[in-house]
Protein backbone atom coordinates (compact mmCIF):
# COMPACT_ATOMS: atom_id res chain seq x y z
CA UNK A 1 0.00 0.00 0.00
CA UNK A 2 2.62 2.29 0.57
CA UNK A 3 4.43 1.69 -2.52
CA UNK A 4 1.44 2.30 -4.26
CA UNK A 5 1.14 5.92 -2.29
CA UNK A 6 4.64 6.69 -3.22
CA UNK A 7 4.22 6.08 -7.05
CA UNK A 8 0.93 8.19 -6.97
CA UNK A 9 2.74 11.32 -4.77
CA UNK A 10 6.31 10.41 -7.83
CA UNK A 11 3.40 10.80 -10.54
CA UNK A 12 1.43 13.66 -8.84
CA UNK A 13 5.16 15.70 -8.33
CA UNK A 14 5.79 14.78 -12.02
CA UNK A 15 2.99 16.11 -13.59
CA UNK A 16 2.96 19.19 -11.72
CA UNK A 17 6.97 19.74 -12.49
CA UNK A 18 5.95 19.11 -16.05
CA UNK A 19 2.98 21.57 -16.32
CA UNK A 20 5.74 24.14 -14.38
CA UNK A 21 7.83 23.19 -17.37
CA UNK A 22 5.20 24.04 -20.26
CA UNK A 23 4.35 27.31 -18.64
CA UNK A 24 7.50 28.02 -18.89
CA UNK A 25 8.31 27.05 -21.87
CA UNK A 26 5.36 29.34 -23.22
CA UNK A 27 6.67 32.12 -21.95
CA UNK A 28 4.34 32.56 -19.14
CA UNK A 29 4.91 35.55 -16.64
CA UNK A 30 3.45 36.25 -13.12
CA UNK A 31 1.85 33.09 -12.31
CA UNK A 32 1.03 32.60 -8.96
CA UNK A 33 2.70 28.94 -8.56
CA UNK A 34 0.60 28.09 -5.47
CA UNK A 35 -0.90 24.61 -5.55
CA UNK A 36 -4.63 26.04 -5.92
CA UNK A 37 -3.95 27.60 -8.89
CA UNK A 38 -1.70 24.81 -10.02
CA UNK A 39 -4.67 22.66 -8.97
CA UNK A 40 -7.22 24.96 -11.04
CA UNK A 41 -5.42 25.25 -14.07
CA UNK A 42 -5.03 21.72 -14.76
CA UNK A 43 -8.62 21.30 -13.67
CA UNK A 44 -9.43 23.65 -16.42
CA UNK A 45 -7.41 21.87 -19.14
CA UNK A 46 -9.01 18.84 -18.38
CA UNK A 47 -12.27 19.74 -18.59
CA UNK A 48 -11.65 22.00 -21.55
CA UNK A 49 -10.19 18.66 -22.65
CA UNK A 50 -12.96 16.69 -21.97
CA UNK A 51 -15.65 19.49 -23.84
CA UNK A 52 -16.77 20.36 -20.47
CA UNK A 53 -17.14 24.30 -20.85
CA UNK A 54 -19.00 25.33 -18.10
CA UNK A 55 -16.31 22.96 -16.00
CA UNK A 56 -13.44 25.05 -17.68
CA UNK A 57 -15.03 28.14 -17.81
CA UNK A 58 -15.37 27.71 -13.83
CA UNK A 59 -11.72 26.49 -13.07
CA UNK A 60 -10.66 29.35 -15.36
CA UNK A 61 -12.36 32.50 -13.87
CA UNK A 62 -10.75 30.92 -10.08
CA UNK A 63 -7.24 31.53 -11.33
CA UNK A 64 -5.45 34.29 -9.68
CA UNK A 65 -4.67 37.15 -12.20
CA UNK A 66 -7.01 36.05 -14.93
CA UNK A 67 -5.35 38.69 -16.79
CA UNK A 68 -4.42 37.16 -20.29
CA UNK A 69 -0.26 36.85 -19.13
CA UNK A 70 -1.07 32.84 -19.72
CA UNK A 71 -0.97 32.46 -23.02
CA UNK A 72 -1.57 28.66 -22.89
CA UNK A 73 -4.87 29.06 -21.60
CA UNK A 74 -6.40 32.69 -22.16
CA UNK A 75 -6.96 31.11 -26.01
CA UNK A 76 -9.22 28.37 -24.72
CA UNK A 77 -10.54 29.91 -22.15
CA UNK A 78 -12.31 32.18 -25.01
CA UNK A 79 -13.34 29.24 -26.75
CA UNK A 80 -14.87 28.44 -23.21
CA UNK A 81 -16.78 30.92 -23.66
CA UNK A 82 -18.04 30.67 -26.87
CA UNK A 83 -18.88 27.66 -26.79
CA UNK A 84 -21.10 28.33 -23.63
CA UNK A 85 -22.39 31.43 -26.37
CA UNK A 86 -21.58 33.69 -23.73
CA UNK A 87 -20.39 35.91 -26.34
CA UNK A 88 -20.52 39.15 -24.69
CA UNK A 89 -17.95 37.83 -21.81
CA UNK A 90 -15.92 36.80 -24.25
CA UNK A 91 -15.52 40.45 -26.14
CA UNK A 92 -14.95 41.87 -22.63
CA UNK A 93 -12.41 39.62 -21.79
CA UNK A 94 -10.94 39.61 -25.47
CA UNK A 95 -11.18 43.50 -24.77
CA UNK A 96 -9.19 42.99 -21.20
CA UNK A 97 -6.12 41.27 -23.56
CA UNK A 98 -6.22 44.32 -26.15
CA UNK A 99 -5.25 46.30 -23.34
CA UNK A 100 -2.73 43.94 -21.60
CA UNK A 101 -1.11 43.89 -25.50
CA UNK A 102 -1.80 40.15 -25.26
CA UNK A 103 -4.23 39.46 -27.98
CA UNK A 104 -4.47 36.20 -29.53
CA UNK A 105 -6.05 34.25 -32.27
CA UNK A 106 -9.26 34.03 -31.00
CA UNK A 107 -9.65 37.45 -29.74
CA UNK A 108 -8.45 39.02 -32.72
CA UNK A 109 -11.60 37.38 -34.25
CA UNK A 110 -14.01 37.91 -31.91
CA UNK A 111 -13.38 41.41 -31.58
CA UNK A 112 -13.06 41.67 -35.28
CA UNK A 113 -16.56 39.90 -35.40
CA UNK A 114 -18.72 41.55 -33.05
CA UNK A 115 -18.00 44.78 -34.84
CA UNK A 116 -19.06 42.88 -38.40
CA UNK A 117 -22.18 42.30 -35.95
CA UNK A 118 -22.41 45.94 -36.02
CA UNK A 119 -21.94 46.65 -38.99
CA UNK A 120 -18.67 49.02 -38.41
CA UNK A 121 -16.52 47.14 -41.24
CA UNK A 122 -13.52 49.71 -40.48
CA UNK A 123 -12.98 48.17 -36.59
CA UNK A 124 -14.02 44.79 -38.01
CA UNK A 125 -11.27 44.86 -40.80
CA UNK A 126 -8.49 45.95 -38.33
CA UNK A 127 -8.94 42.96 -36.00
CA UNK A 128 -9.39 40.75 -38.94
CA UNK A 129 -5.66 42.39 -40.27
CA UNK A 130 -4.63 41.45 -37.13
CA UNK A 131 -5.29 37.48 -37.01
CA UNK A 132 -2.03 35.44 -37.28
CA UNK A 133 -2.07 31.62 -37.42
CA UNK A 134 -1.02 29.91 -33.83
CA UNK A 135 -0.48 25.90 -33.53
CA UNK A 136 -4.30 25.59 -33.16
CA UNK A 137 -5.62 27.31 -36.45
CA UNK A 138 -2.40 27.03 -38.31
CA UNK A 139 -4.36 24.97 -41.35
CA UNK A 140 -7.13 27.76 -41.73
CA UNK A 141 -6.19 30.67 -40.65
CA UNK A 142 -4.94 32.22 -43.58
CA UNK A 143 -8.20 30.65 -45.57
CA UNK A 144 -10.37 32.23 -42.91
CA UNK A 145 -8.51 35.60 -42.62
CA UNK A 146 -8.46 35.84 -46.52
CA UNK A 147 -12.19 35.24 -47.05
CA UNK A 148 -12.84 37.58 -44.33
CA UNK A 149 -11.33 40.81 -45.62
CA UNK A 150 -12.63 39.92 -48.96
CA UNK A 151 -16.45 40.45 -47.43
CA UNK A 152 -15.42 43.18 -45.62
CA UNK A 153 -14.55 45.38 -48.99
CA UNK A 154 -17.23 43.57 -50.38
CA UNK A 155 -20.18 45.09 -48.26
CA UNK A 156 -17.84 48.20 -47.37
CA UNK A 157 -16.51 49.68 -50.33
CA UNK A 158 -18.23 52.23 -52.49
CA UNK A 159 -15.77 51.76 -55.02
CA UNK A 160 -16.92 48.84 -57.51
CA UNK A 161 -13.70 48.37 -58.79
CA UNK A 162 -12.33 47.41 -55.71
CA UNK A 163 -15.80 45.19 -55.08
CA UNK A 164 -15.28 43.46 -58.23
CA UNK A 165 -11.29 42.77 -57.17
CA UNK A 166 -12.72 41.26 -53.85
CA UNK A 167 -14.53 38.72 -55.96
CA UNK A 168 -11.81 38.36 -58.22
CA UNK A 169 -10.01 37.03 -55.65
CA UNK A 170 -12.56 35.04 -54.17
CA UNK A 171 -12.94 33.83 -58.06
CA UNK A 172 -9.42 32.94 -58.24
CA UNK A 173 -9.21 30.52 -56.21
CA UNK A 174 -10.27 26.97 -56.87
CA UNK A 175 -12.36 24.34 -54.71
CA UNK A 176 -16.15 24.20 -53.78
CA UNK A 177 -15.29 27.27 -50.79
CA UNK A 178 -14.89 29.30 -53.50
CA UNK A 179 -17.55 28.87 -55.80
CA UNK A 180 -19.63 28.78 -52.52
CA UNK A 181 -18.76 32.18 -51.75
CA UNK A 182 -18.71 33.18 -55.10
CA UNK A 183 -22.48 32.75 -55.39
CA UNK A 184 -23.18 34.41 -52.38
CA UNK A 185 -20.94 37.60 -53.41
CA UNK A 186 -22.62 37.51 -56.56
CA UNK A 187 -25.95 37.87 -54.82
CA UNK A 188 -24.70 40.20 -52.10
CA UNK A 189 -24.24 43.01 -55.22
CA UNK A 190 -27.54 41.40 -57.33
CA UNK A 191 -25.17 40.52 -59.83
CA UNK A 192 -26.71 39.05 -63.15
CA UNK A 193 -24.66 35.95 -62.84
CA UNK A 194 -25.87 35.12 -59.54
CA UNK A 195 -28.15 31.96 -60.84
CA UNK A 196 -25.37 30.93 -63.00
CA UNK A 197 -22.95 30.58 -59.89
CA UNK A 198 -25.17 29.15 -57.81
CA UNK A 199 -25.83 27.00 -60.16
CA UNK A 200 -22.20 25.81 -60.69
CA UNK A 201 -22.23 24.67 -57.09
CA UNK A 202 -24.49 21.92 -57.88
CA UNK A 203 -21.81 20.83 -60.99
CA UNK A 204 -19.43 19.75 -58.49
CA UNK A 205 -20.22 16.08 -58.40
CA UNK A 206 -16.96 15.28 -55.90
CA UNK A 207 -18.40 16.97 -52.39
CA UNK A 208 -22.18 16.64 -52.15
CA UNK A 209 -23.37 20.05 -51.56
CA UNK A 210 -26.97 19.71 -51.89
CA UNK A 211 -27.77 22.17 -48.78
CA UNK A 212 -27.08 25.06 -51.24
CA UNK A 213 -30.09 23.94 -53.23
CA UNK A 214 -32.08 25.39 -50.30
CA UNK A 215 -30.03 28.93 -50.68
CA UNK A 216 -30.61 28.76 -54.53
CA UNK A 217 -33.78 28.73 -53.59
CA UNK A 218 -34.25 31.11 -50.86
CA UNK A 219 -32.59 33.58 -52.87
CA UNK A 220 -34.98 32.65 -55.80
CA UNK A 221 -37.89 33.42 -52.92
CA UNK A 222 -36.53 36.81 -51.64
CA UNK A 223 -36.34 37.76 -55.26
CA UNK A 224 -40.10 37.87 -55.69
CA UNK A 225 -39.24 34.44 -57.93
CA UNK A 226 -41.88 31.86 -56.27
CA UNK A 227 -42.67 29.86 -59.21
CA UNK A 228 -38.66 29.17 -60.22
CA UNK A 229 -37.87 28.50 -56.41
CA UNK A 230 -40.33 25.81 -56.25
CA UNK A 231 -39.15 24.42 -59.16
CA UNK A 232 -35.62 24.52 -57.67
CA UNK A 233 -36.96 22.74 -54.30
CA UNK A 234 -38.81 20.30 -56.14
CA UNK A 235 -35.66 18.81 -57.78
CA UNK A 236 -33.73 19.25 -55.14
CA UNK A 237 -36.23 17.22 -53.21
CA UNK A 238 -36.67 14.40 -55.58
CA UNK A 239 -32.39 14.52 -56.13
CA UNK A 240 -32.02 14.78 -52.05
CA UNK A 241 -35.48 13.44 -50.24
CA UNK A 242 -33.69 13.08 -47.35
CA UNK A 243 -32.04 16.15 -47.00
CA UNK A 244 -33.32 18.43 -43.65
CA UNK A 245 -32.52 21.97 -45.03
CA UNK A 246 -34.31 21.43 -48.10
CA UNK A 247 -37.40 19.60 -46.78
CA UNK A 248 -37.50 22.29 -44.35
CA UNK A 249 -38.07 24.57 -46.54
CA UNK A 250 -40.43 23.03 -49.03
CA UNK A 251 -42.61 23.43 -45.37
CA UNK A 252 -42.12 26.75 -45.31
CA UNK A 253 -42.85 27.89 -49.11
CA UNK A 254 -46.03 25.92 -49.27
CA UNK A 255 -47.13 27.81 -46.49
CA UNK A 256 -47.64 25.31 -43.83
CA UNK A 257 -44.75 26.21 -41.14
CA UNK A 258 -43.20 29.58 -39.80
CA UNK A 259 -39.27 29.54 -41.37
CA UNK A 260 -37.05 29.01 -38.25
CA UNK A 261 -33.74 29.18 -40.65
CA UNK A 262 -33.49 32.67 -41.43
CA UNK A 263 -30.62 33.79 -44.06
CA UNK A 264 -30.39 36.80 -46.44
CA UNK A 265 -27.01 36.76 -49.17
CA UNK A 266 -27.63 40.88 -48.62
CA UNK A 267 -26.75 40.27 -44.77
CA UNK A 268 -22.79 40.14 -44.22
CA UNK A 269 -22.99 38.56 -41.07
CA UNK A 270 -25.95 35.34 -42.47
CA UNK A 271 -23.15 35.42 -45.35
CA UNK A 272 -20.24 35.22 -42.66
CA UNK A 273 -21.58 32.86 -40.36
CA UNK A 274 -22.44 30.09 -43.09
CA UNK A 275 -18.59 30.87 -44.21
CA UNK A 276 -17.55 29.85 -40.70
CA UNK A 277 -20.35 27.32 -41.29
CA UNK A 278 -18.17 25.78 -43.63
CA UNK A 279 -15.02 25.59 -41.68
CA UNK A 280 -16.89 23.97 -39.18
CA UNK A 281 -17.84 20.89 -41.13
CA UNK A 282 -14.74 20.64 -42.55
CA UNK A 283 -13.29 20.33 -39.09
CA UNK A 284 -15.65 17.83 -38.10
CA UNK A 285 -14.64 15.62 -40.85
CA UNK A 286 -11.36 15.32 -39.87
CA UNK A 287 -12.50 14.83 -36.17
CA UNK A 288 -11.11 18.36 -34.89
CA UNK A 289 -14.24 18.69 -32.85
CA UNK A 290 -13.16 21.18 -30.68
CA UNK A 291 -12.34 23.51 -33.33
CA UNK A 292 -15.77 22.87 -35.19
CA UNK A 293 -17.43 23.24 -31.60
CA UNK A 294 -15.85 26.68 -31.28
CA UNK A 295 -16.78 27.55 -35.01
CA UNK A 296 -20.35 26.69 -35.67
CA UNK A 297 -20.50 28.53 -32.17
CA UNK A 298 -19.21 31.81 -33.62
CA UNK A 299 -21.97 31.08 -36.69
CA UNK A 300 -24.70 30.71 -34.36
CA UNK A 301 -23.26 33.88 -32.85
CA UNK A 302 -23.17 35.78 -36.01
CA UNK A 303 -27.31 34.78 -37.14
CA UNK A 304 -28.74 33.27 -34.10
CA UNK A 305 -31.90 32.51 -36.34
CA UNK A 306 -30.26 30.27 -38.22
CA UNK A 307 -31.62 27.13 -36.44
CA UNK A 308 -30.38 24.02 -38.19
CA UNK A 309 -26.90 25.23 -37.05
CA UNK A 310 -27.67 23.11 -33.76
CA UNK A 311 -27.62 20.02 -36.02
CA UNK A 312 -24.13 19.69 -36.45
CA UNK A 313 -23.16 20.33 -33.01
CA UNK A 314 -24.83 17.52 -32.14
CA UNK A 315 -23.68 15.32 -34.21
CA UNK A 316 -20.16 16.35 -32.84
CA UNK A 317 -21.46 15.95 -29.75
CA UNK A 318 -22.65 12.06 -30.37
CA UNK A 319 -19.28 10.97 -32.15
CA UNK A 320 -17.31 12.37 -28.79
CA UNK A 321 -19.93 10.14 -26.75
CA UNK A 322 -21.25 13.05 -25.09
CA UNK A 323 -24.46 11.58 -24.92
CA UNK A 324 -26.34 13.96 -22.80
CA UNK A 325 -25.36 17.03 -24.38
CA UNK A 326 -26.11 15.63 -27.76
CA UNK A 327 -29.54 14.66 -26.56
CA UNK A 328 -29.91 18.39 -25.11
CA UNK A 329 -29.26 20.09 -28.63
CA UNK A 330 -31.52 17.84 -30.38
CA UNK A 331 -34.05 19.14 -28.06
CA UNK A 332 -33.89 22.35 -28.59
CA UNK A 333 -33.65 21.72 -32.85
CA UNK A 334 -36.88 20.36 -32.80
CA UNK A 335 -37.87 23.64 -32.33
CA UNK A 336 -36.33 24.36 -36.26
CA UNK A 337 -39.61 22.97 -37.86
CA UNK A 338 -41.21 19.54 -38.36
CA UNK A 339 -38.81 18.12 -40.32
CA UNK A 340 -35.96 18.88 -37.47
CA UNK A 341 -38.41 17.47 -34.89
CA UNK A 342 -38.98 13.94 -36.35
CA UNK A 343 -35.08 13.76 -37.27
CA UNK A 344 -34.27 15.00 -33.68
CA UNK A 345 -36.50 12.36 -32.03
CA UNK A 346 -34.58 9.64 -34.21
CA UNK A 347 -31.60 10.77 -32.89
CA UNK A 348 -32.76 11.02 -29.54
CA UNK A 349 -34.07 7.37 -29.60
CA UNK A 350 -31.00 6.10 -31.11
CA UNK A 351 -29.09 8.34 -28.37
CA UNK A 352 -31.37 6.36 -25.94
CA UNK A 353 -30.04 2.76 -27.36
CA UNK A 354 -26.66 3.53 -27.35
CA UNK A 355 -27.35 4.57 -23.90
CA UNK A 356 -28.60 0.66 -23.31
CA UNK A 357 -32.38 1.96 -22.86
CA UNK A 358 -33.96 -0.25 -25.35
CA UNK A 359 -37.71 -0.29 -24.62
CA UNK A 360 -37.61 3.15 -23.64
CA UNK A 361 -35.76 4.10 -27.34
CA UNK A 362 -38.56 2.28 -29.34
CA UNK A 363 -41.61 3.58 -27.11
CA UNK A 364 -39.57 7.21 -27.57
CA UNK A 365 -40.37 6.90 -31.43
CA UNK A 366 -43.16 5.15 -31.09
CA UNK A 367 -44.95 8.15 -29.44
CA UNK A 368 -43.16 10.69 -31.27
CA UNK A 369 -44.91 9.27 -34.58
CA UNK A 370 -48.14 9.31 -33.25
CA UNK A 371 -47.48 13.03 -32.80
CA UNK A 372 -47.17 14.28 -36.31
CA UNK A 373 -48.45 14.28 -39.73
CA UNK A 374 -46.00 11.36 -40.83
CA UNK A 375 -45.09 11.12 -44.51
CA UNK A 376 -43.65 8.05 -46.04
CA UNK A 377 -40.36 8.82 -45.48
CA UNK A 378 -40.76 9.19 -41.43
CA UNK A 379 -43.01 5.98 -41.71
CA UNK A 380 -39.96 3.97 -43.38
CA UNK A 381 -37.64 5.55 -40.56
CA UNK A 382 -39.94 3.92 -38.05
CA UNK A 383 -40.00 0.68 -39.80
CA UNK A 384 -36.29 0.31 -39.86
CA UNK A 385 -35.69 1.48 -36.54
CA UNK A 386 -38.34 -1.59 -35.21
CA UNK A 387 -36.71 -3.69 -37.33
CA UNK A 388 -33.30 -3.47 -35.77
CA UNK A 389 -34.48 -3.74 -32.64
CA UNK A 390 -35.65 -7.23 -33.73
CA UNK A 391 -39.38 -5.95 -33.16
CA UNK A 392 -39.90 -7.55 -36.72
CA UNK A 393 -44.12 -8.16 -36.58
CA UNK A 394 -44.55 -4.46 -35.64
CA UNK A 395 -41.96 -3.09 -38.61
CA UNK A 396 -43.71 -5.46 -41.69
CA UNK A 397 -47.16 -3.53 -40.76
CA UNK A 398 -45.23 -0.03 -41.53
CA UNK A 399 -43.61 -1.63 -44.45
CA UNK A 400 -46.73 -3.40 -45.32
CA UNK A 401 -48.93 0.89 -44.55
CA UNK A 402 -46.01 2.34 -47.30
CA UNK A 403 -46.33 -0.08 -50.18
CA UNK A 404 -49.82 0.89 -50.48
CA UNK A 405 -49.41 4.66 -50.69
CA UNK A 406 -46.66 4.69 -53.03
CA UNK A 407 -46.10 3.60 -56.75
CA UNK A 408 -43.78 0.85 -58.11
CA UNK A 409 -41.74 3.50 -59.40
CA UNK A 410 -41.07 5.38 -56.36
CA UNK A 411 -37.34 5.26 -54.64
CA UNK A 412 -38.63 3.92 -51.60
CA UNK A 413 -40.48 1.05 -53.72
CA UNK A 414 -37.51 -1.43 -53.99
CA UNK A 415 -35.87 -0.36 -50.59
CA UNK A 416 -38.97 -1.07 -48.53
CA UNK A 417 -39.58 -4.81 -50.30
CA UNK A 418 -36.19 -5.40 -49.35
CA UNK A 419 -36.69 -4.65 -45.84
CA UNK A 420 -39.49 -5.98 -45.23
CA UNK A 421 -38.37 -9.05 -46.90
CA UNK A 422 -35.46 -9.17 -44.15
CA UNK A 423 -37.68 -8.69 -41.55
CA UNK A 424 -39.99 -11.60 -42.98
CA UNK A 425 -37.14 -13.91 -42.95
CA UNK A 426 -36.39 -12.85 -39.14
CA UNK A 427 -39.84 -13.51 -38.20
CA UNK A 428 -39.32 -17.17 -39.86
CA UNK A 429 -41.62 -16.61 -42.76
CA UNK A 430 -39.38 -17.68 -45.57
CA UNK A 431 -41.80 -17.91 -48.42
CA UNK A 432 -42.92 -14.25 -47.56
CA UNK A 433 -39.61 -13.10 -47.75
CA UNK A 434 -38.16 -14.76 -50.32
CA UNK A 435 -40.93 -13.22 -53.01
CA UNK A 436 -40.63 -9.59 -51.32
CA UNK A 437 -36.67 -9.87 -52.02
CA UNK A 438 -37.20 -11.27 -55.91
CA UNK A 439 -39.49 -8.28 -56.13
CA UNK A 440 -37.06 -6.02 -54.78
CA UNK A 441 -34.55 -7.12 -57.53
CA UNK A 442 -37.16 -7.09 -60.02
CA UNK A 443 -37.05 -3.01 -59.73
CA UNK A 444 -34.00 -2.78 -58.79
CA UNK A 445 -31.34 -5.48 -60.12
CA UNK A 446 -27.80 -4.25 -59.14
CA UNK A 447 -28.31 -4.27 -55.66
CA UNK A 448 -25.78 -6.03 -54.02
CA UNK A 449 -27.08 -5.97 -50.73
CA UNK A 450 -30.23 -7.38 -51.59
CA UNK A 451 -28.52 -10.19 -53.86
CA UNK A 452 -26.99 -11.36 -50.82
CA UNK A 453 -29.25 -11.52 -48.66
CA UNK A 454 -31.63 -13.46 -51.10
CA UNK A 455 -28.78 -16.03 -52.21
CA UNK A 456 -27.38 -16.46 -48.35
CA UNK A 457 -30.82 -17.63 -47.11
CA UNK A 458 -30.86 -19.63 -50.44
CA UNK A 459 -28.13 -21.41 -49.39
CA UNK A 460 -28.70 -21.89 -45.79
CA UNK A 461 -32.04 -23.58 -47.02
CA UNK A 462 -30.47 -25.96 -49.27
CA UNK A 463 -32.09 -23.77 -52.33
CA UNK A 464 -31.13 -23.08 -55.38
CA UNK A 465 -27.07 -23.17 -54.64
CA UNK A 466 -26.22 -23.11 -58.15
CA UNK A 467 -28.61 -19.80 -58.80
CA UNK A 468 -27.41 -18.57 -55.51
CA UNK A 469 -23.30 -18.70 -56.49
CA UNK A 470 -24.22 -16.98 -60.01
CA UNK A 471 -25.65 -14.14 -57.87
CA UNK A 472 -22.86 -13.83 -55.23
CA UNK A 473 -20.54 -13.59 -58.28
CA UNK A 474 -22.28 -10.73 -59.62
CA UNK A 475 -22.53 -9.40 -56.60
CA UNK A 476 -18.96 -9.63 -55.82
CA UNK A 477 -18.63 -7.71 -58.91
CA UNK A 478 -20.77 -5.15 -57.76
CA UNK A 479 -19.10 -4.74 -54.62
CA UNK A 480 -15.75 -5.81 -54.54
CA UNK A 481 -13.96 -6.71 -50.85
CA UNK A 482 -17.17 -6.77 -48.98
CA UNK A 483 -16.82 -8.81 -46.45
CA UNK A 484 -20.49 -10.13 -46.31
CA UNK A 485 -20.72 -10.65 -50.11
CA UNK A 486 -17.24 -12.13 -50.33
CA UNK A 487 -18.46 -14.75 -46.70
CA UNK A 488 -21.72 -15.50 -48.65
CA UNK A 489 -19.40 -16.54 -52.32
CA UNK A 490 -17.25 -18.35 -50.22
CA UNK A 491 -20.16 -19.72 -48.16
CA UNK A 492 -22.13 -21.14 -51.21
CA UNK A 493 -18.69 -22.75 -52.48
CA UNK A 494 -18.52 -24.73 -49.70
CA UNK A 495 -22.32 -26.00 -50.28
CA UNK A 496 -21.21 -27.19 -53.84
CA UNK A 497 -18.02 -28.74 -51.86
CA UNK A 498 -15.54 -26.87 -53.50
CA UNK A 499 -13.38 -26.62 -50.47
CA UNK A 500 -10.14 -25.58 -52.02
CA UNK A 501 -11.82 -22.58 -54.14
CA UNK A 502 -14.61 -21.52 -50.98
CA UNK A 503 -11.07 -21.15 -48.60
CA UNK A 504 -10.07 -18.13 -50.72
CA UNK A 505 -13.00 -16.52 -50.55
CA UNK A 506 -13.49 -17.22 -46.72
CA UNK A 507 -9.67 -16.32 -45.89
CA UNK A 508 -10.93 -12.98 -47.27
CA UNK A 509 -13.82 -12.66 -45.71
CA UNK A 510 -11.73 -12.98 -42.47
CA UNK A 511 -9.32 -10.51 -43.39
CA UNK A 512 -11.81 -8.15 -44.22
CA UNK A 513 -14.23 -9.18 -41.20
CA UNK A 514 -11.50 -10.34 -38.48
CA UNK A 515 -13.97 -10.09 -35.07
CA UNK A 516 -17.82 -11.71 -37.12
CA UNK A 517 -18.31 -14.59 -35.39
CA UNK A 518 -19.81 -16.38 -38.70
CA UNK A 519 -17.01 -15.80 -40.51
CA UNK A 520 -14.57 -17.24 -38.39
CA UNK A 521 -17.53 -20.59 -37.66
CA UNK A 522 -17.53 -20.90 -41.82
CA UNK A 523 -13.30 -20.84 -42.16
CA UNK A 524 -13.52 -22.91 -39.59
CA UNK A 525 -15.67 -25.21 -41.73
CA UNK A 526 -14.01 -24.58 -44.80
CA UNK A 527 -10.31 -25.10 -43.23
CA UNK A 528 -11.91 -28.66 -41.09
CA UNK A 529 -12.71 -29.44 -44.99
CA UNK A 530 -9.56 -28.90 -46.40
CA UNK A 531 -7.70 -31.31 -43.74
CA UNK A 532 -6.56 -28.22 -41.58
CA UNK A 533 -8.28 -29.70 -38.27
CA UNK A 534 -5.80 -28.12 -35.76
CA UNK A 535 -6.19 -24.68 -37.26
CA UNK A 536 -10.20 -25.15 -37.77
CA UNK A 537 -10.23 -25.78 -33.77
CA UNK A 538 -7.96 -22.77 -33.34
CA UNK A 539 -10.90 -20.37 -34.96
CA UNK A 540 -14.02 -22.62 -33.75
CA UNK A 541 -11.92 -21.20 -30.04
CA UNK A 542 -11.85 -17.70 -31.74
CA UNK A 543 -15.65 -17.54 -32.25
CA UNK A 544 -15.96 -18.25 -28.03
CA UNK A 545 -13.87 -15.48 -27.37
CA UNK A 546 -15.86 -12.92 -29.42
CA UNK A 547 -18.96 -10.93 -27.85
CA UNK A 548 -22.40 -11.19 -29.02
CA UNK A 549 -22.00 -14.57 -30.26
CA UNK A 550 -25.67 -15.79 -30.75
CA UNK A 551 -26.36 -18.55 -27.91
CA UNK A 552 -27.15 -21.07 -30.96
CA UNK A 553 -23.89 -20.28 -32.68
CA UNK A 554 -22.24 -21.43 -29.15
CA UNK A 555 -23.71 -24.36 -29.08
CA UNK A 556 -23.10 -25.67 -32.24
CA UNK A 557 -19.22 -25.01 -32.06
CA UNK A 558 -18.49 -26.62 -28.73
CA UNK A 559 -19.84 -29.73 -30.20
CA UNK A 560 -17.71 -28.87 -33.04
CA UNK A 561 -15.07 -28.62 -30.89
CA UNK A 562 -15.82 -32.37 -29.47
CA UNK A 563 -16.73 -33.96 -32.56
CA UNK A 564 -15.40 -32.01 -35.77
CA UNK A 565 -17.93 -31.76 -38.32
CA UNK A 566 -19.02 -35.62 -38.11
CA UNK A 567 -21.82 -34.85 -35.41
CA UNK A 568 -21.95 -30.99 -35.92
Amino acid sequence: MKFISSILKFVLYTFICLGISNLANAKITNFNYDAKNISNYFSALISFDNFDYKSSEKYFKKLNRLDGSKANYSSKFIQSLINLEKYNEAVNYAEKLEKEKKLNFEANLMIGLSYLKKNDFKKADFYFSKIEPNLQHTLIAKTLKGSLKDWIIIASSKDKKNIYQAIDSIKSKSGSFSTIQLAFANCYIDSEETESSFENIFKNKKTELSRYHFFYANYLNNSKEFEKAKKVLNSAIENFPRNLLINQFNKILIKEEKNYNIFSCKNINHVTAEILYIISTALSLTGDYKLSNFYISLAKYLNPKFLSYQSLLAENFVDLKKLDIAKNIYLRLQKAGSIYKWHSNKQIALILERQKKNDESANYLLNAYKNINPGVYETFDLANFLRNKKKYEKSIEFYSKILLEIDKDHELYPKVLDRRGTAYERSNMWKLAEKDLLSSLAVSPNEPYVMNYLAYSWIENGENINKALRMLKKANQLKKNDGYITDSLGWALYKLKNYLESKKYLQLAIILMPADPIVNDHYADCLWMNNKKIQARYYWNYVLTLEDVEDELKKNIKNKLLFGLERS
